[in-house]
């Protein structure tokens, strides 16, 4: 579990005004250099549709949080401060959405405390190498200690695409201002990926959702993670849903084709376990 001086995630905890049966909260988990503004369009599609909503900012993302000094992030800390806030709340399994960095630390969290997961979802990733472009991009930056401003245009049109009006790029680019230590450790740890053993020991029903038009993952990455068969095989087991014209933040572009296959694979999940 995370120790007592590292920060727990912020979060945003939304009811919905008609709950679905047996409705399990989806607790969404941002990726690198992003936060909670993004899954704004799901989590509305989503509570119209009866789930419970939990919107998460990953320890030092949230606005003035302040890091502790000499405290190392990690996948494997972000995944334990989200574990010890969704104890807090529930004794009951919760689904995982995970976008992109965010995709990590939810396998992690799942390997490590199945006993809160009841479904993992990857939005936008598989724990597969980035690609050599993107990769040698961040590692520039991270040496020379901040992100210059046409890196980050760059990120943003990987991600979401050149056309995005400004007044969304602006409000979708505020993960860029969290302290530059907490940017380039996240950063880091979402280049190395989770550790080997990780995606094997995730024994709970998984759905990956991709954009057609991901510039981040390629889709023969996606397909060969859903193929592979891990070493206890969970029913469904592992799903590959593709929302065409889409890119990296599928969540953000579709939401409405997005709600449709988590609350599909949540409901052919069965109700988690009491």
């Amino acid at each position: 579990m995370a120790g007592s001086s590292v920060p727990l995630p912020f979060v945003d905890v939304r009811e919905p005004t008609r709950p679905a049966a047996d409705a399990a909260p989806a607790v969404l988990i941002h990726g690198w250099a992003s936060g909670s503004v993004y899954w704004e369009p799901l989590a509305s599609t989503l509570l119209d549709a009866g789930w419970p909503v939990w919107i998460l900012d990953l320890p030092g993302y949230p606005p003035g949080e302040l890091w502790p000094p000499g405290r190392e992030w990690t996948l494997e800390s972000a995944a334990a401060s989200v574990a010890a806030a969704i104890a807090t709340r529930t004794e009951a399994p919760v689904h995982l959405v995970g976008h992109s960095m965010g995709g990590s630390v939810s396998l992690t969290l799942a390997a490590d405390r199945p006993d809160l997961v009841a479904t993992v979802t990857l939005v936008g990733m598989v724990p597969a190498p980035p690609n050599d472009a993107f990769k040698r991009l961040l590692l520039s930056q991270v040496e020379q200690g901040f992100l210059d401003a046409g890196t980050k245009a760059k990120l943003m049109d990987s991600w979401f695409g050149p056309l995005l009006p400004e007044d969304a790029r602006e409000l979708l680019s505020s993960g860029f201002d969290v302290p530059f230590p907490v940017l380039s450790a996240s950063a880091t740890a979402a280049m190395t990926g989770v550790e080997p053993s990780v995606p094997g020991r995730v024994h709970a029903p998984l759905l990956v959702i991709a954009g057609s038009g991901d510039r981040v993952r390629s889709m023969d990455q996606m397909e060969a993670f859903v193929q592979a068969k891990p070493g206890v095989q969970a029913k469904p087991g592992r799903q590959l849903t593709v929302v065409p014209e889409a890119g990296h933040s599928v969540h953000w572009e579709r939401p409405r084709e997005c709600a449709e296959a988590l609350g599909g694979f949540w409901r052919s999940s069965g109700p988690p376990p009491a």
